[in-house]
């Protein structure tokens, strides 16, 4: 089978949830024997010998250019449906993106991945403002061709699964769920990770300080754990939006770190007593299951997939309730026994959530659409 990956290459120089997917996905198709892979991308992500550059997680795989820039491809993939990428392939079977993209083909069956619909749900705080009506119009241009036209769509989760047909009247029987996984780094952390209970004192936030994340939600528990936990810090990983910036100046025990890489967020969470993910949509959310996997018990909101993807490994709560958190929080600080049952589930859970498991679904479904 003979697969052709359009690919966001800048997304594998410092990748969040969207950029470890096509990362894993992309190098899992070059190592499935009987798959035949070439990554598609504009020339000017490459390098002057047209190959993928050293820096990048997915240098070494055989890459061909495309002529122009990828805002310019998508614009005319989107409008005109031309011109064909086949014409700069070797006749592939399927054209795959791993990311939210429409692109045209001739031939070639196209797959595309979609992580969530968050710009079209109609009931979210921010679903008025103007930015995100901005969002919708130009996510619409996209998903308008990829409804009508791909012939395999890879879904992040039931939940995004469920969205795509409710949302935009896609074709259940053209979706597949390939789901999401964990880097084995954190894997790798859990049986290293022997710091005591009695001196964590982090509660770790991953993904920055932003309306999506809840970032308003995070600054309340924070503030509700002052009274009750004052030695215990809510360390922030991830670049956050402005607005956020003056509250959480005002809080002693926030910390934000900006963006981490991989080893030091693992690092971060070896030694956090627990993980609050408060996000406000999810199409899956990976960071609670690297919480997971390193051994961390977690704290997360029951909006969107956010149930599916942490059962009953950890503590869904009302994350409009700031005491709610904090009791929780408390509970756990106290309690190690509570803490280590917590742990054991979330390390069970995450075993589950393999990318090995996520690249074999992509192959069956290519293979068997």
């Amino acid at each position: 089978m003979r697969v052709a990956a359009y690919t966001h290459l800048h997304r594998a120089l410092n990748p969040t949830g969207v950029g470890h997917h096509m990362i894993q996905m992309v190098r899992g198709l070059h190592g499935t024997p009987g798959v035949q892979l070439t990554v598609i991308a504009p020339q000017n992500q490459l390098d002057r010998a047209g190959r993928i550059p050293n820096r990048n997680a997915l240098a070494g795989i055989p890459a061909r250019g495309l002529p122009l820039d990828r805002r310019w491809l998508e614009h005319l993939w989107e409008r005109l449906d031309a011109p064909k990428a086949d014409r700069w392939c070797q006749n592939p079977d399927w054209i795959y993106t791993p990311t939210e993209a429409y692109v045209a083909t001739r031939s070639a069956r196209f797959a595309v991945t979609v992580h969530d619909l968050h710009a079209f749900e109609p009931g979210l705080p921010w679903s008025n403002t103007p930015s995100h009506r901005s969002l919708r119009r130009r996510w619409t241009a996209m998903f308008r061709p990829i409804v009508r036209r791909a012939d395999r769509i890879l879904a992040a989760s039931e939940f995004t699964r469920r969205r795509l047909v409710e949302l935009l009247g896609a074709r259940d029987d053209r979706i597949t769920i390939v789901g999401n996984g964990v880097d084995q780094a954190f894997f790798a952390a859990s049986a290293e990770n022997q710091i005591a209970h009695a001196i964590r004192q982090n509660i770790v936030v991953i993904g920055g300080l932003t309306r999506r994340k809840g970032g308003d939600l995070v600054l309340r528990v924070a503030r509700e754990l002052r009274h009750h936990l004052p030695d215990l810090r809510v360390v922030v990983a991830g670049v956050g939006e402005k607005e956020f910036d003056a509250a959480a100046s005002e809080l002693s025990n926030v910390v934000r770190l900006g963006f981490v890489p991989e080893a030091e967020l693992v690092r971060l969470l070896q030694g956090a007593l627990a993980m609050m993910f408060l996000s406000r949509y999810e199409g899956f959310g990976i960071p609670v299951l690297e919480a997971m996997a390193v051994g961390i018990p977690v704290i997360a909101s029951r909006f969107a997939a956010l149930p599916e993807v942490v059962g009953d490994a950890g503590l869904l709560l009302d994350a409009e309730e700031p005491r709610e958190v904090a009791a929780a929080i408390e509970t756990l600080s106290r309690d190690e026994r509570a803490w280590s049952e917590l742990s054991a589930r979330g390390r069970k859970r995450a075993e589950a959530y393999r990318w090995g498991h996520c690249v074999e679904r992509l192959v069956e479904a290519l293979r068997s659409a």
